[in-house]
């Protein structure tokens, strides 16, 4: 039984937004968005870790100068008796700017794997499993 009585969970939610702030400020690159529901599909019956079942992701992708302001600071948080992660991580503006939409996701694919290494030392976590899932994903 988990923290919350409930049966051991036998999947992953993946939540992947399209990048924070690039979105808001230039649009959402419709690929990046489907790519995003794709891979939340996709890891819906995976399973990585005993405890972790949910990993929420929030890129962000803004000029250097918002960075340095403050704004958008990575972050790490795991909640629910490491249940949840909930991670804020930071993304190379320019090169997203100058990116078509395959670049988008591969620079996109990248973020994820930088983002899920930063919870694999705080839980049990299969990161190569996950890796190798996610290059699957078109």
């Amino acid at each position: 039984m988990n923290l919350y009585g409930k049966e051991p969970c036998t999947h992953m939610d993946l939540n992947i937004n399209s990048p924070a702030y690039f979105g808001e400020h230039y649009g959402v690159d419709d690929d990046v968005c489907r790519f995003c529901q794709t891979a939340a599909a996709f890891f819906k019956d995976k399973e990585y870790s005993s405890s972790l079942h949910i990993i929420g992701i929030t890129p962000a992708c803004a000029p250097q100068e918002v960075y340095d302001s403050g704004l958008w600071k990575e972050s790490v948080r795991l909640i629910g008796g490491k249940e949840c992660a909930i991670i804020t991580i930071r993304m190379d503006f320019n090169r997203y700017y100058k990116a078509d939409s395959g670049e988008k996701i591969l620079q996109l694919k990248e973020t994820i794997l930088k983002a899920v290494k930063k919870i694999k030392s705080r839980c049990s976590f299969d990161y190569a499993l996950f890796e190798q899932d996610l290059h699957k994903i078109r």
